[in-house]
């Protein structure tokens, strides 16, 4: 009987015990949350499984499979550009990586082969529209054919539409007249598409050639053959009818337009505004580096359900647009797969950086004196980004750096091995496990000839002479980490178009922070430990090149 009543009093104890301890578990979790929401209220780009965590954490590593930067990324078959060796630190990452996430990189990869290379996933999450696309813009090139052919009356009996982005060269290299950087660019052929795509109309688009380089050579065309010759049709199209109900040629300008004058374009008749009565050229010539894709949910009544049943939405538009449309060539996206695939990881937490400091230090990197401590509040948030955001299978975090200046670059990445500097901007606590990440990719500036002048006060000092190999790299280069930046966890970008592209590019609205500007005048207090300090694409779609 006694140990009968001692067992039983065993179990009580221990029931008890386990009791109180769940008690004081909550108690502690609902305290966190309340002093540190960001780590409890924040949802994590995995389910997170403790068992399958040990598992991978258990798994050996290949050890036949052995990484080396200088023959990561083979050379490609087609002659095409081939992007220099990724930096170091892209396999100080993968290194540190579970046995298991190591594995899974390994196996993506092939010795003469590089990267698995899926060129499927445009379609992604991304609706129903595509093959409704494909075949609308298939008839138009068709009915073009036919009108190139003497076929005259296909426009009055058929009204097939185009639409085109054209970027061409200022002869004065001005920046109010020139096409912009990156971000500007493709803000521009990604709202003239969405134009097209609302309007029935086929689409093109064109680079100048030499301002900086011909579009085709930047880009696969993975969906549509958008490649066309601008002189061509506008001729064909001018003065082709002097009836009302067919119009030939329209040209339109929104380079370096504001919030304002885009609004009274796009929408004069406001929220109804049916995108098809704006014009009814059957060619509209487009020069833009503006964008009204996110003001069309945002305002457009019109295009609600449309947009819907398409299934498009403010998320996820730009991303699909951009993937249906363009796509690095073989040699960039090689690249890209190293450091995505990395990202990918579920042992690892990526942080990207995009700090703009400036086209002085592009210009005349000699004269570079930007430092670490000059952008110190970068790093403070994403250090407090990193403690609201780690969880237990993430085994490191990487934060990824995208500059135009050098001397930041060279300093960033000196926090690897000094020890001192890493305590003093990453805290010490946790240094350890954060491992400094770059492309090591050429810095360059896609509008050089406009960018130049501006620093060196002589504007015959421009880049003809700069070899096009050396053109050709930087302006890969700007692609490559462009798309990389949209792949990190999450981003703090800033308030300028190329961060905002990235996260349009992204694949949520709900990790990207916007950083302020820089200034010398007093600190920056940024609470990136805050969910509220994730900028909404509505608010961005604001920032300079508009969304």
């Amino acid at each position: 009987m006694g140990v009968k009543q001692d067992t039983a009093l065993f179990w009580y104890k221990l029931a008890k015990s386990l009791t109180i301890l769940s008690l004081v578990a909550v108690i502690t979790m609902g305290f966190g949350s309340f002093m540190f929401p960001g780590r409890f209220l924040w949802s994590s780009k995995y389910n997170y499984d403790p068992k399958l965590y040990y598992h991978h954490e258990t798994v050996l590593r290949n050890s036949s499979c052995m990484l080396d930067v200088d023959t990561l990324i083979p050379p490609t078959a087609d002659g095409s550009y081939t992007p220099p060796a990724p930096d170091a630190s892209l396999l100080d990452a993968v290194n540190k990586a579970s046995g298991y996430d190591y594995n899974q990189y390994c196996n993506h990869w092939h010795a003469n082969h590089g990267f698995y290379d899926d060129i499927t996933t445009y379609k992604e999450q991304c609706g129903t529209w595509h093959d409704d696309y494909i075949s609308l813009h298939q008839q138009r090139t068709q009915q073009y054919q036919r009108f190139q052919d003497g076929e005259l009356d296909v426009l009055e009996k058929e009204h097939p539409g185009y639409v085109s982005y054209v970027c061409h060269e200022d002869p004065l290299h001005r920046g109010s007249r020139g096409c912009g950087g990156l971000a500007d660019r493709m803000n521009g052929m990604v709202s003239t598409f969405f134009y097209a795509l609302m309007t029935d109309r086929a689409y093109f688009a064109h680079w100048e050639k030499g301002n900086p380089m011909a579009l085709e050579d930047l880009f696969e065309k993975p969906s549509i053959d958008w490649s066309f010759d601008p002189e061509e049709m506008k001729s064909a199209f001018t003065n082709v009818s002097d009836d009302d109900s067919v119009s030939g040629y329209k040209h339109i300008d929104t380079l370096n337009q504001k919030w304002g004058p885009i609004g009274r374009l796009m929408f004069p008749d406001g929220p109804d505004q049916d995108f098809k009565s704006l014009w009814n050229a059957s060619y509209i010539e487009w020069h833009s580096n503006r964008a009204f894709v996110i003001r069309t949910f945002q305002e457009s009544t019109r295009y609600q359900d449309q947009l819907a049943s398409m299934g498009l939405d403010k998320e996820n538009a730009f991303r699909c647009i951009i993937d249906f449309l363009f796509r690095p060539t073989a040699g960039p996206r090689q690249f890209i797969y190293a450091y995505k695939n990395m990202f990918e990881m579920e042992s690892i937490l990526s942080i990207g950086l995009q700090i703009r400091t400036g086209d002085n230090g592009i210009v005349n990197p000699g004269k570079d004196q930007t430092t670490l401590s000059d952008w110190s509040y970068f790093m403070t948030c994403a250090n407090q980004l990193r403690e609201a955001k780690r969880l237990a299978h993430h085994k490191q975090v990487v934060y990824f750096l995208i500059t135009d200046s050098v001397h930041l670059r060279d300093e960033f990445m000196s926090l690897n091995h000094d020890k001192v500097k890493a305590q003093e901007f990453l805290g010490e606590e946790g240094y350890q496990d954060v491992t400094m990440v770059t492309t090591g990719l050429p810095i360059e500036h896609i509008e050089s000839k406009v960018v130049k002048p501006k620093f060196t006060h002589n504007r015959t000092l421009l880049k003809d002479e700069e070899p096009v190999d050396q053109v050709a790299a930087g302006v890969h280069a700007a692609v490559i980490e462009n798309w990389l930046l949209s792949y990190t966890d999450y981003r703090l970008i800033s308030r300028q178009g190329f961060g905002k592209l990235a996260a349009f590019h992204s694949k949520s609205a709900h990790t990207t922070i916007g950083m302020p500007k820089h200034t010398t005048e007093h600190p920056i207090q940024v609470d990136c430990a805050n969910p509220n300090a994730i900028i909404s694409f509505d608010t961005l779609s604001t920032w300079w090149s508009l969304g």
